[in-house]
């Protein structure tokens, strides 16, 4: 297991030289389907498959299933990751779009599973102990927004990190062939870091000007969360070509938050400037991870063929009556505009079907589509506080591989597509206008991939042989 698991190991820091960053699907606990290396392939449909330790995530039941310990890692490497705003600042100096662009990150997945325990009579193990490092969720992009008209400019900058990272371990038990439980328990952390700087200039200001023509504004924000996730899995044969899967994840259970939120606003006209700095570092932050319940079947069509599918429910955090703050007790003044004051998830809903073949015996290929209804609440015509964009997404996945030496390789390409509505910024003389009104939102990501399994494989190859 050691030489399998150094393996493992050095073929993640082999493709560690790329560079990588996630799809932008939803938000948080929602964005986690890209897990593992054989997931990747298939679009996310793994909860029935599980046959590789990357079902310490997906499927903890079926860790036990796996005829021999094993070890796997797998990288994104982002090729195109924007997100457009149409005409999503507007001041007095006309509008423009907000393009976002996605920044670097190493969002990355590694995991080992040892099996223990007295062999059955089909030879395999039924104790399975494995660990796992996961990077469920990276979403960092920057834009810069600046109009400007003669002696005048309005100028908006953004930067926005949100990453989580969980560490895992995990027990499974075969109670008989076919018939598999598991459970793994995560340590999750999540950080988010929000900074925005605004400048709205003039020069040779009338005297008759209004206090407050000049503005700059500049505010941070940084958050980071411990959670206890823990995932029940099952997974069950049904017959030969028919296997079932199951996940539930109960509501995590927070274990800490800290926040610290700085605000400097400058203020200028023919009056004496004014100028206003608060923060607060003694506060709490809302960042929830909801209950969520996958289910899965996978059909095996002898002797090369492979058909999954999966559906996966989200439950909601707080509700259109009952909101969460985001960050409790900071006051509208205190945040970014382009920070939510409030946290409300809908229940949301995700699928996806994927396939595998072979153009050769040592040759794999995967391939899977998948859709994604988003969590965020409506988006109204015109609103006073910022929101989460609210977008539907779907997108695909492929990918070719190469067994060879108990390594199951894999190199592909996953792209999607979000459409949708947000909220674009208005700066206005009247202070009855609103200050958001919406717009639309399109994502657009492609990535490439790589990742590699040790010795589950031959799981795969023992039952197309059956």
């Amino acid at each position: 297991m050691i030489r399998a698991v150094s393996q493992g190991v050095v073929l993640t820091l082999l493709a560690g030289v790329l560079l990588s960053a996630p799809a932008r699907a939803d938000e948080g606990p929602y964005s986690n389907f890209m897990v593992g290396e054989r997931a990747l392939g298939l679009g996310g449909a793994a909860v029935a498959v599980a046959d590789d330790p990357g079902a310490i995530f997906h499927n903890p039941g079926g860790i036990a299933s796996l005829t021999t310990s094993a070890a796997s890692g797998s990288l994104w490497a982002l090729l195109r990751g924007t997100r457009l705003v149409e005409d999503g600042y507007q001041t007095q100096l006309g509008n423009t779009d907000l393009d976002y662009s996605a920044g670097l990150s190493f969002p990355a997945f590694l995991a080992g599973v040892v099996k223990l325990g007295e062999r059955h009579a089909d030879d395999v193990r039924p104790h399975a102990l494995g660990a796992a490092i996961v990077s469920p969720h990276s979403d960092e992009y920057r834009f810069i927004a600046q109009l400007s008209e003669g002696d005048a400019v309005d100028r908006l900058e953004v930067r926005h990190g949100d990453k989580a990272r969980w560490y895992g371990i995990a027990y499974g038990y075969r109670l008989r062939p076919g018939l598999s439980l598991g459970l793994t328990t995560f340590l999750a952390q999540r950080s988010l870091s929000h900074d925005e700087v605004e400048i709205n200039a003039r020069e040779n200001l009338p005297m008759d000007s209004t206090f407050g023509s000049l503005l700059s504004r500049a505010s941070t924000l940084d958050i980071s969360v411990y959670h206890l996730v823990p995932r029940l899995g099952l997974h069950l044969d049904l017959t030969r070509e028919l296997r079932a899967g199951m996940m539930l994840q109960p509501p995590a259970i927070e274990l800490s938050s800290s926040v610290s939120a700085e605000r400097l606003d400058a203020l200028a006209g023919p009056d004496p400037t004014a100028i206003t700095v608060s923060g607060d570092s003694g506060l709490d932050a809302n960042l929830p991870i909801p209950w969520e319940l996958r289910l899965g079947v996978t059909w095996l069509n002898r002797p090369i063929t492979l058909l999954t599918l999966d559906v996966s429910i989200f439950g909601p955090a707080g509700s259109p009556s009952d909101p969460l703050p985001l960050v409790a007790g900071a006051g509208d003044e205190l945040l970014g505009e382009f920070v939510p004051r409030e946290t409300y998830r809908r229940t949301a809903l995700r699928g996806a079907i994927g396939f595998e073949s072979e153009l050769h015996p040592i040759v794999p290929i995967r391939g899977g589509l998948f859709f994604e209804r988003s969590s965020a609440p409506e988006v109204l015509s015109t609103s006073d506080a910022y929101v989460r964009p609210r977008l539907s997404t779907f997108g695909g996945a492929f990918s070719l591989g190469l067994r060879s030496g108990g390594y199951d390789l894999s190199f592909g390409l996953t792209g999607l597509i979000g459409r949708g509505e947000g909220l674009a910024l208005i700066r206005s003389d009247d202070p009855g206008d609103p200050r958001f009104r919406a717009a639309d939102v399109t994502d657009t990501v492609l990535m490439v991939f790589i990742g590699g399994a040790k010795s589950a494989v031959k799981r795969f190859v023992k039952t197309l042989s059956n």
